[in-house]
């Protein structure tokens, strides 16, 4: 309960840093970092005070914590790179890589592999893709079978990180600046109540290293937002899958593998805008779900 009264305080902090859109939030111990158009912002949790901030090359669309090092975090970029930051180094991020195109990184995920070594997955509208070498200069791979799927808007890892769940929609073709229009940086225009049917596709891991499709499931999804998801581990039992429904407003969570419906949580007034899930070691889990002017928190067993 402290922790989220600390959350709650710092909120307006953020907030007001960030003179441009707050794009993304992650926890690592006591500091909360935040990642917007201008740059990169570390606060203490407990002290409600700013203790660091990095000036990006670009505008930050992602970040996630390292799950195999307490000082390593990633952002990714508008641009289609990915950085790498010490938060030991404060002058500058640790390194800079380039990604498969130039297309805005909205996810990270950070994985570890059987044999101990460290990866880094992420997703642009391209789709899918892994980075095995995040301390060097090579180029990330685009998961295999995921050429031509569409326009991937999520990507959701689950803590074993055996499953991940990438969802895209169809693309549409526009006369010019098509590209411009499937990543659209200004604030998304009202939709219709039935948003447009994406394709959810779920990838094993194989091999303790790479991934490969499994089953497709088919869901109401965003014509222009790049939506959030999350897959929900359970012990003893299939994992979850999590998605903001364009249709409903509301979060419809699946089973898998065979995407079938295991619950519709209440719906809300305005399009599902964030979704997030955290699995306690000792306890229940949590599953959170922000709209335009509701946030919703319940607990997973």
């Amino acid at each position: 309960m402290e922790l989220m009264k600390s959350i709650f305080l710092l909120i307006p902090k953020l907030l007001g840093i960030c003179a441009s859109f707050l794009m993304d939030l992650h926890f690592l111990h006591h500091l909360a970092r935040s990642y917007h158009f201008s740059g990169a912002v570390h606060c203490s949790v407990a002290s409600n005070n700013v203790v660091l901030k990095y000036d990006l090359p670009g505008p930050a669309w992602s970040c996630s914590r390292d799950i195999n090092s307490p000082y390593h975090i990633y952002a990714g970029l508008q641009n289609g790179m990915l950085l790498v930051f010490d938060v030991r180094q404060t002058a500058q991020p640790m390194n800079s890589i380039e990604g498969l195109s130039r297309q805005p990184v909205h996810t990270v995920h950070s994985i570890g592999l059987d044999n101990g070594a460290k990866r880094v997955l992420t997703a642009s509208s391209l789709g899918p893709c892994t980075w095995e070498n995040v301390a060097g200069s090579g180029r990330p791979t685009l998961l295999p079978e995921m050429e031509n799927q569409g326009v991937c808007i999520s990507l959701a890892c689950g803590s074993s990180c055996n499953d991940i769940v990438a969802s895209f929609r169809p693309k549409v073709e526009l006369p010019s600046d098509s590209i411009a229009s499937q990543t659209s940086l200004s604030p998304s225009p009202t939709l219709s109540n039935s948003g447009k049917l994406g394709s959810h596709v779920l990838m094993k891991r194989v091999d303790g290293s790479s991934f490969r499709r499994h089953e497709i499931g088919y869901g109401n999804v965003s014509e222009l937002r790049m939506s959030k998801s999350a897959i929900i581990c359970r012990d003893g039992k299939n994992p979850l899958f999590a998605y903001g429904d364009e249709s409903t407003y509301g979060v419809c969570i699946w089973d898998l593998p065979s995407f079938q419906v295991h619950t519709r949580l209440k719906p809300h007034q305005h399009p599902i805008l964030d979704l997030k899930y955290q699995r306690n070691s000792t306890g229940p889990g949590f599953l959170g779900c922000i709209s335009e002017d509701r946030l919703q928190l319940f607990t997973c067993y």
